[in-house]
């Protein structure tokens, strides 16, 4: 199982995040990821980036990690422009990057303020999960058609998924789930629930990302070498786990004394 991290990138130069992208590759660990945060949610006279283009940056940066976005919010972008992207980056990355999608939250939650800002309202959640399934389906025609640059290999899809309604959309429409260990907030849902779910609703294996809360920290004693966390991971057969890093180069070798080995 890889150990991987999503960088925080708020209020911080792109050119200390793609640093850092290159200690995580450089120490032995297995990816990193962006979520997609356009702007500083917790307003505090900050600002964020685009996850995009930090992709973009990282994967000509380095030569073996994963990269991805955990996770996109499809409100932000149509599927057809995802599409192209994806099947850019995957040419840049030479088939070392992998799509997350989700579905957003709900109006007046934090994590809503962007897309808020940009004139896009959130849905409510019946209507965001139904426009997830027509974005998915969207995803696969785009990369199939003649016209369009097709990604090689195709990136596996994982869909972020809190609680069982969106852990069936993910078993059902996409190439994977990628859900926290333990939940968060008001989603307390363990991992082997959710991914039970998918795997019923796919009738077959469903790929899994781990990931901890956004208030967590790498150092955490539950993800230290040796916890209880990893036999579970492995139960379940996820491929990576996503812990949250600051955007520190200190950071990242202070991890590589606390969390198993590559």
């Amino acid at each position: 199982m890889e150990i991987c991290f999503s960088i925080r990138v708020e209020n911080t130069d792109a050119r200390t995040i793609v640093d850092v992208a290159k200690a995580v590759e450089d120490l032995g660990f297995g990816g990193v990821s962006f979520s997609d945060e356009l702007m500083d949610l917790e307003r505090r006279g900050g600002h964020s980036h685009d996850p995009w283009t930090l992709m973009a940056a990282v994967v000509q940066a380095t030569e073996r990690i994963s990269v991805g976005p955990m996770v996109l919010n499809i409100a932000n972008r149509d599927a057809g422009t995802t599409a192209v992207a994806a099947a850019t980056m995957q040419q840049l990355a030479g088939g070392r990057f992998w799509l997350g999608l989700g579905a957003g939250t709900n109006d007046g939650e934090v994590f809503s303020r962007d897309q808020t800002e940009f004139g896009r309202p959130p849905a409510p959640p019946k209507e965001r999960r139904a426009a997830s399934r027509a974005y998915l389906a969207e995803l696969r025609r785009i990369w199939a058609h003649d016209d369009f640059l097709r990604p090689d290999p195709v990136p596996p899809v994982f869909f972020g998924s809190f609680g069982p309604l969106s852990a069936k959309l993910a078993g059902g429409h996409a190439d994977g789930i990628a859900c926290p260990v333990d939940g968060f907030g008001a989603h307390g849902r363990r991992i082997e629930d959710l991914v039970a779910i998918a795997r019923e609703e796919r009738g077959g294996p469903v790929r899994v990302i781990a990931h901890t809360g956004p208030h967590d920290n790498y150092d955490d004693l539950p993800w230290r070498a040796g916890a209880a966390a990893y036999d579970r991971l492995a139960a379940i057969g996820a491929e990576r786990l996503v812990l949250f890093l600051p955007p520190d180069l200190d950071a990242v070798k202070d991890a590589r004394r606390f969390l198993p080995a590559a």
